[in-house]
């Protein structure tokens, strides 16, 4: 009787925290949306493809090209670097490294996730900046490049986690399997083991990409913060999370350039959103 009671309660108090959850998400998105809901109505979606930010001029003007085309170089180029490299740690963890080994490394990677990102942008700052201005040629080395190693570096850690746990749920069977058929453990790994794991390691980089993608520290102390449209990797740009954090301060309640702000908010979280919401569709798709 005593345990069935238990277990009411646990049910109930899941489903309110579960309620509670998207109940917070909601009330963000409601929100962000409602600030900047009269602007979307003013402009529509000439706010998205409109090429100037001009928020003090008479009319301003408000486009975010620019920033969506610097948040997604300076995303997939993180993603272009870290995902090969997490892919392929994560598979030697799991695969090849002693216990010990693959203990501490894990540990190391966990330790990552940890540090606050203005310490990643700090030593971005110091150390990357100043090697990319050296080794370019150029009096300033703040760039969408710089931001992104930035990022990969951030990111590795849960592509490396997600695809360990990916290759370490796959039942011992099927690599027992082919050491009776006599091919080698790189066979087992590469035609047998990374099917299997392939759906979890695309979720893994998934969601990675997203989190580089709401990034904000240090792709506001990298990225060069400058309103002129990227056309390469290695141009200055500014994302919309650094747009955000550097103008919302000064940004009067009310005003056309606040609610653009928020605009820009609601195109970041919608983004991120959608990759948070495609990764769980496709991972239930492959899994029925």
């Amino acid at each position: 009787m005593l345990s069935d009671r238990n277990d009411i309660m646990l049910k109930w108090c899941g489903l309110l925290c579960a309620a509670g959850s998207v109940l917070v998400l909601l009330s963000v998105y409601m929100f962000i949306a409602g600030e900047s809901l009269p602007l979307w109505r003013e402009l529509g979606l000439s706010l998205l493809f409109g090429g100037e930010w001009q928020p003090l001029d008479n009319p301003p003007r408000f486009g975010l090209l620019i920033m969506l085309v610097s948040t997604l170089w300076s995303a997939l180029g993180a993603m272009v670097i870290a995902a090969p490299l997490g892919i392929c740690c994560g598979i030697f963890l799991a695969e090849y490294a002693p216990g010990w080994l693959s203990a501490v490394i894990r540990t190391v990677l966990y330790i990552l996730t940890g540090i606050p990102s203005v310490v990643y942008g700090f030593l971005g700052a110091s150390v990357i900046v100043p090697w990319y201005e050296r080794v370019f040629g150029v009096p300033s080395g703040e760039s969408l490049f710089c931001a992104s190693l930035v990022l990969a570096v951030m990111v590795v850690p849960y592509i490396v986690s997600g695809t360990y746990a990916a290759f370490r749920s796959i039942p011992a069977a099927y690599r027992e399997a082919g050491y009776v058929l006599g091919v080698s453990q790189l066979y087992i790994t590469a035609k047998v083991l990374a099917p299997l794991a392939g759906r979890h390691m695309v979720s893994a980089v998934t969601l990675a990409f997203g989190r580089a993608a709401g990034e904000t520290m240090a792709v506001l102390m990298l990225a060069g913060n400058t309103l002129i449209l990227p056309l390469s990797w290695f141009s200055k740009g500014e994302p919309l999370s650094a747009l955000i954090a550097l103008e919302i301060g000064t940004a009067t309640v009310g005003s056309p350039q606040y609610q653009a702000l928020f605009a820009a908010g609601v195109v970041l979280l919608f983004f991120v959103s959608s990759i948070n919401f495609s990764m769980y569709y496709f991972n239930n798709r492959g899994r029925n």
